[in-house]
C-alpha cells in the first residue's frame, strides 16, 4: 500500500484516535485528512480523526482493509484477528486446516488457493478469447491487404514500365518495390502495435487498476511478421510488373 496523503499514526500523540482510509473510499464519502468520523463497531461508538489516505492494491491476495485504525482506537471495541499463512502444497493446506480445527475449534480457516485457481481459470479463458479474436483480426487483414495491393496494380505496372523505359533493370525495380512494401508494412504494423499497446494500457490502468507491463518481444514479433507478410504479398501480386514489357503496357493504355 502507498500513503498518498497525510501522515501515519503517531503513538506519542495523546489526541483523538486516528484512522487511515482507502483513498477511493474517502473520495466516495467526501472526507479528507483532518476530518472526523464516528464508527459503530458492534454497538460501540468510536470517534476517530482521519490522519492519512492510502492507495490500496485490491488485486493482491493479502488482507486489505478500507479503514486501518490505530491500536488504541479499538482497545475498547469487540475485536477479531485475521492473518495470512502460506502452505507449499494442497496436502500442507489440508494438514494445516486439520491441526487448526483440532487445537482451536473456534478459529475459521479458509483456503484461498481455491479462489486463486478459480480466478486463474477465468482469466485464462478471457485471455484465450482475446487471443482468438486477435488471431481472427490478423487473418481477416490478409485478404484486405491483398485487395489493397491489387487495387494499385495498374499504378505499379505503369511505374515499372516507366523505370524500364528509363533503363532500370529488374533488380533495381525489385529493390524499389521491396523498399516501398517494407516501409508500408513497417508503418502499418507500427501503428497497429501502438494502438494495441495504448488500448491495453488504458484497459489495465482505468478498468483493472493494476500496473501495466507491455509484452515487448511478442509485439515486436507480430510487427516483424506483419511487415514480412506485407512484403511477400506485395511482391507476389506485382510479378506482372517484372514480366510486362513497355510495349505491352503501352498497348493496354
Amino acid at each position: 500500500e502507498k500513503l498518498v496523503a497525510g501522515q501515519w499514526f503517531d503513538a506519542a500523540k495523546d489526541t483523538m484516535p486516528e484512522v487511515s482510509l482507502d483513498a477511493g473510499l474517502a473520495s466516495e464519502l467526501g472526507v479528507y485528512v483532518g476530518d472526523t468520523i464516528t464508527w459503530d463497531v458492534q454497538g460501540v461508538r468510536i470517534s476517530t480523526k482521519i490522519t492519512s489516505l492510502r492507495d490500496v492494491s485490491w488485486a493482491r491476495f493479502q488482507p486489505n482493509f478500507f479503514a486501518v485504525f490505530s491500536t488504541r482506537s479499538l482497545r475498547d471495541a469487540p475485536q477479531q484477528f485475521v492473518f495470512l499463512s502460506y502452505a507449499p502444497s494442497a496436502r500442507a493446506v489440508a494438514e494445516l486446516q486439520r491441526d487448526i480445527v483440532q487445537k482451536y475449534p473456534n478459529v475459521s480457516s479458509l483456503d484461498l488457493s481455491q479462489v486463486q485457481q478459480t480466478i486463474g481459470n477465468v482469466l485464462n479463458k478471457v485471455t484465450t478469447a482475446i487471443r482468438f479474436m486477435a488471431l481472427i483480426s490478423l487473418l481477416l487483414g490478409v485478404p484486405v491487404l491483398f485487395s489493397a495491393v491489387s487495387a494499385t496494380r495498374r499504378e505499379r505496372m505503369r511505374e515499372g514500365v516507366l523505370f524500364k523505359t528509363l533503363g532500370a533493370t529488374r533488380r533495381q525495380i525489385g529493390r524499389i518495390m521491396l523498399a516501398e512494401y517494407a516501409l508500408l508494412g513497417a508503418l502499418g504494423s507500427l501503428a497497429g502495435v501502438l494502438l494495441s499497446v495504448g488500448g491495453a494500457w488504458a484497459l489495465v490502468h482505468y478498468v483493472f487498476d493494476v500496473p501495466f507491463t507491455p509484452a515487448v518481444l511478442p509485439a515486436l514479433a507480430v510487427s516483424a511478421g506483419m511487415t514480412l507478410l506485407s512484403v511477400a504479398i506485395g511482391l507476389l501480386t506485382s510479378r506482372e510488373v517484372f514480366a510486362t514489357t513497355p510495349m505491352a503496357a503501352l498497348r493496354e493504355a
